[in-house]
């Protein structure tokens, strides 16, 4: 007899659709809560923490699933990368270790970050009839202890391994 979670008993996957998995949009909730309401509230080690925790528990699922999107468009049949889910783990580890690590690293992530939410906030100064606004860094501090959070990645490991089945062969 089968067990539910088989291969055999789900869905096809469609690229990205990892990101639906409920413990990943769980995280990604509790990334825009905490980062728009908790820690305006209640700014502490606690919420910091679980911001990181929350960002590592869907970023490496984001980065397959736009790789799965961009192949896709290119490729006929579609699979779920075991190589790209593993890359996309390890580049997220790599890159919060880095960011976490070093200033320089740091200062690329806040102007980074600042860049890509730019967008929205000059969008935001239009409909509200205000200037738009420069792009601007976000707030970031080098903190070592953030990478007590690195075992989140476990999570995404979990939901992708789960999606690819056995390791296949180049991406």
């Amino acid at each position: 007899m089968s067990r539910p979670d088989d291969a055999a008993a789900q869905p096809p996957a469609v690229p990205g659709d990892a990101l639906l998995h409920p413990l990943v949009f769980g995280a990604v909730l509790v990334l825009l809560l905490n980062d728009h309401v908790l820690k305006a509230r209640w700014p502490s080690w606690w919420t910091g923490k679980l911001s990181d925790v929350a960002g590592l528990a869907m970023f490496p699922l984001l980065l397959q699933g736009l790789w799965e999107q961009v192949r896709e468009r290119r490729a006929r049949a579609f699979r779920p990368s075991w190589a790209v889910l593993v890359a996309s783990v390890l580049l997220t580890a790599a890159c919060f270790g880095a960011v976490k690590l070093s200033e320089t690293a740091g200062d690329g992530w806040r102007w980074g970050l600042g860049t890509l939410q730019w967008p929205a906030r000059a969008a935001w100064a239009l409909a509200s009839g205000r200037a738009v606004p420069g792009v601007a860094p976000v707030s970031h501090v080098v903190d070592p202890t953030d990478l007590l959070a690195l075992p989140a990645l476990l999570i995404p490991w979990w939901v992708g391994r789960r999606r690819c089945g056995a390791p296949d062969g180049p991406a």
